[in-house]
Formats: structure tokens, sequence, C-alpha cells
């Protein structure tokens, strides 16, 4: 629009000139040049608009280029990422021949450089590698990090090795975080550890996992070793800090149980179990209840109708009080809801007790070939059940990997 008016006022400027009979004279030694003054005007308007096309062009040509370019670095970062991602999966053929693909000039090609000397071993490499990503990127050096430590926890002895040197090699305040959370871990420092956790929540680093839910993990660790030093009280305070922080993390309630028997506070273990028992029901928090309250089955029933371990414990009340008809449609109705072992338990000890011997042979090999295992605590790596919670598995020595499943 401008160079329009620009044009229009050059134009009537022109014609103005023009009929005032305006020329511009040049004399040269014994030459002289007569030139018109609209000629000159519309000869600078020509140019004016001659080198604005000239310069329009070749910043659609730099633009262009330009484009190219960060295409290309786009497609360089989606390829090391990738790269990063299979050997994660163990895929190393795929990761070199991503690698390969790489610019070999460009600085990203240095991270798979610095993943693979932590990898095998060279930490001084790794720990100066990784505080000079930080020193332009602190994000991608923490994505490097966590990756690392993902990736090392599967060989043991390497990983702590690794853990030990960072812990203390890398300066960074930042960057160390992850680093002495896991060596925090490894040496069972519970409250360090849970320090160290709330300064990267503090200082939003970017860590693999829930920080909250990590923390109740913490803090339930602290309680089981308090306990072991008979400390109940600070065990006690432990779980409820874990329960302040991750509500929903199913150990905490048992451990607060398990506690409170020990402290011989029956009703407050009993007033826990039916918490858990109305939120989040299973077999185990309904034998300890009913361990702690011989006639608590109908109060279980009441508190959840709907769960199927509910009619087993109304089951096997029965069969004790030798209603066994009862007994008998309370099994059925179990049986209805869900496909697991205990309810076939019961049902082959009510058979038994009634002596129908062709039925106790038909159920049994029903719950060989049909029969679900119940929920249990069971480890994420090892798959071996165990009897309660534990931050870590006894088999395997897994930290934060047993659930209820």
């Amino acid at each position: 629009m401008i160079y329009f008016i620009i044009f229009a006022l050059s134009f009537l400027f022109g014609i103005w000139a023009k009929v005032s009979g305006e020329v511009v004279k040049l004399e040269l030694g014994s030459y002289t040049i007569s030139a018109d003054l609209c000629f000159i005007i519309f000869a600078c308007v020509a140019l004016l608009f001659l080198s604005v096309t000239l310069t329009r062009f070749f910043s659609s040509i730099s633009s262009t280029f330009a484009n190219i370019r960060n295409r290309k670095r786009d497609r360089e970062e989606l390829l090391l990422f990738e790269a990063f991602f299979s050997i994660d999966l163990g895929n190393i053929e795929d990761a070199h021949k991503l690698v390969k693909s790489l610019n070999q000039k460009t600085d990203r090609l240095s991270l798979i450089k610095i993943f693979n000397s932590g990898k095998t071993g060279n930490y001084s490499f790794f720990s100066n590698g990784l505080t000079d990503i930080a020193s332009k990127n602190r994000n991608l050096a923490l994505l490097l990090t966590n990756k690392l430590i993902a990736h090392l926890k599967q060989e043991r002895i390497i990983f702590q090795k690794f853990i030990e040197y960072c812990s203390s090699s890398v300066n960074d305040r930042i960057l160390s975080i992850p680093f002495q959370i896991e060596h925090c871990a490894l040496q069972e420092d519970w409250v360090n550890a849970i320090s160290r956790l709330k300064e990267a929540i503090k200082f939003n680093v970017f860590l693999p996992f829930d920080c909250k839910k990590m923390l109740a993990v913490f803090y339930c660790a602290l309680a089981k070793q308090y306990e072991s030093k008979g400390n109940f009280k600070e065990a006690v305070k432990s779980l409820f800090r874990a329960q302040s922080y991750c509500v929903t993390f199913q150990p905490i309630n048992y451990l607060k149980a398990e506690l409170y028997i020990r402290l011989g506070k029956i009703r407050k273990a009993s007033a826990v179990l039916e918490a858990e028992y109305t939120v989040n029901p299973t077999p185990q928090s309904a034998k300890i209840y009913i361990s702690l309250n011989s006639e608590g089955a109908e109060r279980l029933y009441n508190l959840r109708p709907d769960y199927y371990f509910s009619y087993c414990l109304l089951a096997s009340s029965s069969i004790s009080s030798g209603k066994y008809d009862l007994a008998s449609q309370y099994l059925n109705t179990a049986i209805k809801k869900a496909n697991y072992m205990s309810i076939y338990l019961i049902m082959v000890q009510l058979k038994i007790v009634l002596q129908e011997q062709d039925q106790t042979i038909y159920w049994l090999n029903k719950m060989g070939s049909e029969a679900l295992p119940d929920p249990c605590w069971k480890c994420k790596n090892c798959n071996k059940e165990l009897e309660r919670w534990d931050y870590k598995c006894s088999s395997c020595n897994g930290f934060n990997c047993v659930c209820y499943s």
C-alpha cells in the first residue's frame, strides 16, 4: 500500500512538472544534457520498485532455505529420540542405523556418545558431557539422565557403581538430584531421599515418575525402618505423612493396621481396615479384619455387598454355624460375580462337610481348569507372589516393584 501511495504521488508530481515545463540541464565541458524532470521521477520510481521486487525475491529464497534447514534439524532430532527409544527397548542394531542417518557434524550426535559412555562405564566422560549439555539445555540433560538410569537399573551392580560415581561427581545442583535420589534409595537412607525429592519438586526437576506417589513410597519405607527398630510412634507418623501426599497409595492402610495390631490398638486397626475395605476391598484386608473380629463377616458384607469375597466370608461363617444351605446360596452368588480360587476352596470345604464325594471331585476338577488366582501382592519384575507389601522385593531386591494385582 505504501508503495502505491509513493507511486501515485510521484506520478502526480511528474504531471505537474511536465505541465510547468521543468527541465534539468547538466553541463559537462562542451556537452550539455537536458532531461525532463518527469522522466527523472519515473526512472526513480521504477528503480524503487525494482529494488523492492529484488529484495522480496531474495528474502523469499533465504526463508525457503531456512525452512529446509529447520525441517532437517527437526528430522535429526526425531531420529535422535527414536534412537534413544530403540536403545531402551534393546534394539541396538536399529539404534546404529538411526545414528548413521544423523548429520555427523551436529551436536546432537554427542547425546548418543554420552549415553553410550555412561552405559559402558566411561563415567568421567559421561559426567563432563552431561554438564556441558546442561549448560545449553538442562531439560535435555535431565532427559538423558533419566533414560540412562532406567536403562542401567537392569544390572544392579553396574547401576550401583554408576549412581555412586555420578551422585558425587556431578556438581550441578539441579542435575545431581536424580542421582542423589537413586543413591539414597540404594543406601535405604529414606530421610535424605525424601529431602532430595522435595527439593526436586521445589525446583520443578523433571523425573520419570509421580513425585507425590514416590514420596508416599519413601515415607512407607521409612515407617518400616522405624518399625524394625521398635519406634512404632514414628512409624505411624511416617504413614500419616505418606497419606498426606498420596491418599490412594494402597499399602498405607495395611501398614497402619499392622502397626496398630502390634501396639494392641485393635479398634483403630479395625477402623482402618473397614475404611480400606469400603474403598478398595481385598481378600487380604478381609482376612486380617476377621482375625480381629470373628463376627465381622456381616459387617464387611454391609460395607461392600457388591464384592465377591463378602459372600465368601458369609459362606465361611454359615459353614461354621452349620447353615449349609445358606452357605451354598452365598457361594453360588459369589461364583456369579467372580471366578477366583478362594470361592472354589470354600465350595470344596462345604462339599467335604456334607460328605458329597462326587461333588467334591467335581469342584476340585473345576477349580483346576477354571479358577483364577486371587489378587495378591506380587513383584512386577520377577512375578513372585509375596505375603505383604514391602518397598523392595524379597526375591529380586527390586525397589518399588511390589503391587497388589
